[in-house]
């Protein structure tokens, strides 16, 4: 709100607010992770993939498995080139307003002179403390305890590393000093990440993956991320005339749909979705006609976790995405800048023939998915919701109950339902029974693991609906919204 009402873009406040959540929740996201945005303007929309590539040095056949088919989430083999601090300076040069510095300043003043930890932000610290290597241990658990739910956190290192970045702009984490620690930890703890993949780091700009949906039309980021699920999954319940449907028996059958249409994407998505850079991906268009004969009641994605930032203003429309992949990411740490890598290089399959195999130079399997819906052309909606694989899940969910008349802060509070893999489907107690109901008699086992891990997800949204700005962030999170006015 500061960046703002200072004058700042849409992107310049969600850069800065970015920033700051990597201080005050780093169990999610900071300068050692990735970043995704769509950023929509009068001149169109932008996407931008702002992922790391796994080392070049990356010897397949010696990367471990974790016993799923996937490279372990700890230790260096997950860790892939962090691409957050590129992207904020790739969006600020394209969209900014105000002076690079301005925009960390939040940031810098949050990790210096300390933050107050939310309470579920409190409860991830605490519950992933296994994860860390001993100097995340000593950084993160100084007193030997997570910090308490109001409790202020300090990180001076991480400060230090802010205020460099603000000075001498995204080069910092990518050349000298703080580019040969990052290295350095990443060898220690196994892996194969070195300084010229650091320095050689680039974003892509990207084409948006589009997926209409009648007066309206829904766009995120294409392979190698998730998004591909949301977008297949909400052109099967619309094609079936049920996206939007939300009372009595439709709204019941739109729920049985919605987990069937969720099922068959994410079976698409884990055959399909790899760097298409590096290996051979269907267009969407293939992979949507690939969809009815899709499996059901398969394996799902392994599922990490994320930070969201929505921003509208009149003259952009930006939807953020950052993460650390799992809880303090890698577990490996940079002490001298106070922060984890991220584990994203998990998302590789071990199954070498698999075009997302693990191999040098590439980008994984990615969870994060920026989501913004058009409607006739304009930025209505912008989404996004934690939980690696809930993303999609819960994206479809809020959706559907906004194009069925749910004002915004319902559609994000609304009971949800949460498809966990071979035919099993956890739902919130405040779900419609209806829609629990369906969803059992569609053939889905109900299960009551509403602990499983990622819970059902934190949304954070901005609706535009007759160029009047509603916000909306979820109650199961710490997160926030408001809907201010700016002088002329």
């Amino acid at each position: 709100m500061a960046l703002l009402r200072a004058g700042g873009s849409a992107v310049d406040a969600a850069i800065a607010a970015d920033a700051v959540m990597g201080v005050v929740e780093p169990t999610g996201t900071g300068v050692g992770g990735d970043l995704m945005a769509v950023v929509a303007t009068r001149e169109g929309v932008a996407v931008l993939n702002g992922a790391g590539l796994s080392g070049r040095r990356t010897d397949p056949e010696s990367v471990p498995d974790n016993g799923h088919g996937f490279v372990p989430s700890v230790g260096g083999s997950a860790v892939t080139v962090p691409g957050t601090v590129a992207a904020w300076g790739d969006l600020h040069v394209r969209f900014g307003h105000l002076p690079w510095p301005a925009l960390f300043a939040p940031a810098i003043e949050a990790a210096s002179d300390g933050a107050a930890v939310g309470a579920t932000g409190s409860r991830l610290w605490a519950g992933s403390r296994n994860r860390l290597d001993a100097a995340g241990e000593a950084l993160y658990f100084p007193d030997g305890t997570a910090p308490a739910p109001g409790q202020r956190w300090r990180n001076p290192a991480l400060a230090a590393v802010l205020a460099q970045i603000a000075m001498d702009g995204p080069e910092t984490l990518y050349r000298g000093p703080l580019a040969r620690a990052m290295a350095d930890a990443t060898v220690a703890a196994g892996g194969s990440l070195l300084t010229d993949d650091l320095s050689d780091h680039g974003s892509q700009w990207v084409a948006p993956l589009r997926a209409g949906l009648g007066d309206h039309e829904l766009l995120t980021v294409p392979p190698p991320c998730q998004g591909v699920a949301t977008a297949l999954a909400a052109q099967w319940v619309r094609d079936r005339g049920l996206l939007g449907l939300i009372e009595g028996d439709a709204g019941a059958g739109a729920a049985a749909s919605m987990v069937e249409a969720l099922d068959r994407a994410f079976a698409v998505a884990l055959d399909c979705l790899a760097d298409p850079t590096k290996a051979d991906v269907p267009s969407y268009g293939e992979m949507r006609a690939r969809l009815s004969s899709a499996p059901t009641h398969g394996p799902m994605p392994l599922g990490p976790g994320t930070v969201f930032t929505v921003v509208f203003t009149p003259e952009q429309a930006v939807v953020l995405t950052s993460s650390v992949c799992d809880r303090f990411g890698s577990g490996v740490t940079v002490a001298e800048g106070g922060f984890v890598l991220q584990s994203r290089g998990r998302g590789f399959s071990t199954d070498l023939s698999h075009p997302n195999a693990v191999a040098p130079a590439k980008r994984p399997y990615h969870t994060i998915v920026p989501t913004l819906v058009l409607e006739q052309g304009r930025p209505m909606l912008g989404m996004g919701v934690v939980g690696g694989i809930m993303q999609p899940q819960g994206q479809l969910q809020i959706l559907h109950r906004v194009l069925g008349g749910a004002d915004l802060a319902t559609a994000v509070e609304a009971g949800r339902f949460r498809l966990i893999g071979d035919g099993q489907v956890t739902t919130e107690t405040t779900l419609e029974p209806a829609w629990r109901t369906a969803i059992g008699q569609a053939g889905y086992e109900l299960v009551d693991t509403a602990d499983v891990i990622g819970g059902f997800g934190g949304a954070q949204a901005v609706l535009n609906s007759d160029d009047t700005l509603t916000a909306a962030a979820d109650p199961r999170r710490d997160g926030t919204s408001a809907v201010i006015t700016l002088p002329d």
